[in-house]
């Protein structure tokens, strides 16, 4: 085997080791609540109403039934060599001395670290935007290319929100193209992401089907569609004049609802929960959600509202409040718990006395942390960037796609689910990474300029 490619290889298994370190510092790969329920899908072949099934499959696939690290392995894997790929498309002559220096850069001092030994489908939406930017703008071979395009696909089969911020995108280039000539040469690549976005539709829409849960997107659509207009303020106005004609459920709730979504979605007090759960209120909520929908008045509630909810979550840069709180854990009564004992029984005492089962993860500082590197690399950028006139326009060109894979993932995580600091948090990790990387290459650019350019 050539001895470079062996150093190549031997570079991701470190890069992934490297990444892996908050969830080795934890004891215990990072879990959310939903962590359950994608181990459980995945081992019992069952598909969640409200998420796809492809996740857990990777989690049962990835672990070998033997153990959650060899999950975190692979995903770590994955992680590294995106970033890996997407770095020296940027800065070809880069060696892996500085490649192993941003990797760790990124997993202790940004939040890929943390999203990247989360037991949870969150960070395949990162790997995505950089594969994708990878793939439309940088040049490759051909195998590359369908590595690529394989990437792409397995990221956007893993969370809802990445089958929309693909399918916007692509349509979003493709209208572009036809505004500016120069991007026309970037078309029948973008018409690949276009038809990887239909496969993905039509495989996610197959898995429900083979579930019974019918030819559909989400069994669970119209719980989400009202938790927003419920969050929006929008359901509160449609009811006070459509209940005393129409006699919803919803309405005897109507001067009561939750504040914000995910307490209309998940909270015991919740309208949706006292009126018999998710199944029992579909026919009446997708009757509601027709005839918002149906009247334009409601429209510039909704579409102010979503711009709203976007522009908030693009400034929420912390991991997650709930770990904090003194409450919550993955004790014996938790369904994270549950199938951890159940599929890695030797891997249960890890989870249960891991430092964030056992509060002793300090939160607040990395919160604080990964905001002041996200902001020093900002300044960092413009404060260098402008004497350099050539790699100013490569710079704006490669961050205006990117802010606009970050702002679409906020548009549709804070649009269709709800206001969560989890959900931007799992891509502002790029902001400062590519400012790093461009002042890496002024920092080479000006060492040895023939080798940069």
């Amino acid at each position: 085997m050539d001895r470079s490619l062996l150093k190549d290889i031997a570079l991701l298994v470190l890069s992934a080791f490297i990444l892996m370190f908050f969830a080795l510092y934890d004891n215990f790969p990072i879990v959310t609540d939903d962590t359950g329920v994608y181990i459980r899908s995945g081992f019992e072949w069952w598909v969640p109403s409200d998420r796809p099934v492809f996740y857990g499959i990777f989690i049962r696939v990835t672990s070998c039934g033997a153990s959650v690290w060899l999950t975190t392995f692979f995903q770590s894997l994955l992680v590294a060599f995106t970033i890996t790929t997407f770095t020296r498309k940027l800065i070809p002559p880069i060696s892996r001395f500085h490649l192993l220096a941003i990797l760790v850069f990124l997993s202790l001092f940004t939040t890929c670290g943390w999203f990247t030994g989360m037991l949870m489908a969150d960070i395949f939406v990162s790997i995505m935007i950089l594969a994708v930017v990878s793939y439309v703008f940088f040049e490759n071979p051909k195998a590359m290319k369908w590595l690529l395009l394989a990437i792409i696909f397995t990221c956007a089969l893993m969370h809802n929100s990445n089958y929309v911020v693909l399918s916007l995108f692509s349509l979003g280039a493709f209208a572009a193209m036809m505004l500016v000539r120069s991007w026309r040469r970037y078309i029948r690549r973008v018409g690949m992401l276009a038809l990887l976005c239909l496969f993905s539709w039509v495989l996610l829409c197959t898995a429900n089907w083979v579930a019974d849960q019918g030819f559909t997107t989400s069994k669970s659509a119209h719980v989400f569609v009202m938790g927003k207009l419920v969050e929006s303020g929008v359901l509160k106005t449609y009811l006070d004049k459509a209940c005393p004609e129409k006699e919803y459920a919803i309405c005897a709730y109507k001067d009561n609802l939750p504040p914000v979504a995910w307490l209309f979605h998940w909270g015991e007090e919740s309208p949706l929960q006292q009126t018999g759960g998710w199944d029992a209120n579909r026919n009446e909520y997708n009757a509601i959600i027709r005839d918002i929908f149906s009247k334009p008045e409601y429209y510039p509630s909704i579409i102010y509202k979503s711009l709203e909810a976007t522009a908030r979550q693009l400034v929420l840069f912390n991991i997650d409040g709930n770990y904090a709180l003194p409450w919550v854990n993955w004790g014996q009564d938790n369904p994270v718990y549950g199938a951890v004992k159940d599929y890695f029984p030797h891997e249960i005492n890890q989870l249960e006395y891991s430092r964030m089962n056992q509060k002793s993860f300090s939160i607040g500082v990395y919160d604080h942390l990964f905001a002041i590197v996200i902001v020093l690399s900002v300044i960092a950028i413009c404060f260098f960037l402008p004497g350099y006139i050539e790699l100013k326009a490569e710079y704006l060109k490669i961050v205006w796609i990117l802010a606009i894979m970050i702002v679409l993932n906020a548009f549709v995580t804070a649009s269709l689910s709800s206001v969560n600091p989890r959900f931007n948090a799992r891509v502002i990790w790029i902001v400062p990474f590519i400012n790093v990387l461009f002042l890496l290459k002024m920092t080479l650019r000006k060492s040895s300029p023939k080798v940069v350019e």
